[in-house]
């Protein structure tokens, strides 16, 4: 049932943004903490982890030269295909690395359990769907369900660019079958309709480019997909030499959601 009133936890923004390599897809998700609720006001929390989100790009301008207006891309960093470097040189190699390290190293601003990551491979489906639909249709399931156990509404934005995101989320709204974490549901099936009803308004885009939160998303993603390509042993020499596969060791634990996969506690649900 739609929600008609804030919950007693107050409203968290969801930016979302991905990654991948056309083997392997990458779902990143950060919450922010957007409104509070009390008996008696509803502060206004999204101001806070904004300035602090300018002062984690103010840090990254003081140590590494990267400027503030200028978006952070994963793949760009990673690789040093950038003009990163005061905004006209490249930003590349143990430099680059070293720069990355520092910018997942310094998300401590964030909630704690606020950022996750969904993954499968190419061939993988989940109710039909494949690749980036694949994970995004998982993270719904999971905002869902931390939405429910900690009694929170929800906005969404995602990157410009995927106009089947939003699709895929009115169906979600909608019809979203879900699957126990006890194999079967009490009524013996192993899926039920657990609809995305703790969102409002739609699905939302915006440009990476003017948002901190989810060029976080983004650098996070690509960290994660550097971490999947090591587990499967496809790093590219270059990314061997460089320890890309490290970097998501950066990320401080206790932003990781680590409820959403209870096996591997890492923050990442491996869909397969």
């Amino acid at each position: 049932m739609p929600l008609e009133k804030l919950p007693p936890c107050g409203l968290h923004t969801f930016y979302a943004d991905e990654s991948d390599d056309k083997k392997t897809y990458i779902m990143t998700c950060v919450a922010v903490p957007t409104f509070g609720a009390t008996a008696d006001d509803v502060p206004i929390l999204w101001n806070h982890y904004h300035t602090k989100a300018k002062e984690w790009r103010k840090g990254l301008k003081d140590h590494y030269n990267i400027p503030v207006g200028k978006e952070l891309k994963g793949s760009k960093l990673a690789t040093g295909r950038n003009s990163y470097d005061g905004g006209r040189g490249r930003l590349y190699g143990s430099k680059a690395i070293e720069a990355y390290r520092f910018a997942l190293d310094t998300l401590d601003f964030l909630p704690n359990n606020s950022i996750f990551s969904v993954t499968c491979e190419r061939d993988y489906k989940l109710y039909g769907h494949t690749r980036l639909e694949a994970v995004l249709y998982a993270m719904f399931q999971r905002i869902q369900r931390k939405c429910v156990s900690e009694r929170l509404a929800a906005l969404i934005f995602f990157d410009e660019g995927h106009a089947e995101y939003r699709r895929l989320y009115r169906k979600a709204c909608v019809h979203l079958p879900t699957g126990s974490s006890q194999g079967n549901w009490a009524s013996g099936a192993s899926t039920k309709n657990v609809p995305l009803d703790r969102t409002i308004k739609d699905a939302n885009f915006k440009d990476s480019k003017q948002s901190h939160f989810v060029q976080i998303a983004d650098i996070v993603a690509y960290a994660t997909l550097m971490k999947m390509r090591g587990e499967m042993d496809r790093l590219s020499d270059k990314e061997k030499s460089l320890a890309a596969v490290d970097l998501f060791n950066w990320i401080p634990k206790d932003k990781l959601n680590r409820k959403v996969d209870m096996k591997t506690l890492d923050g990442i649900k491996r869909l397969g």
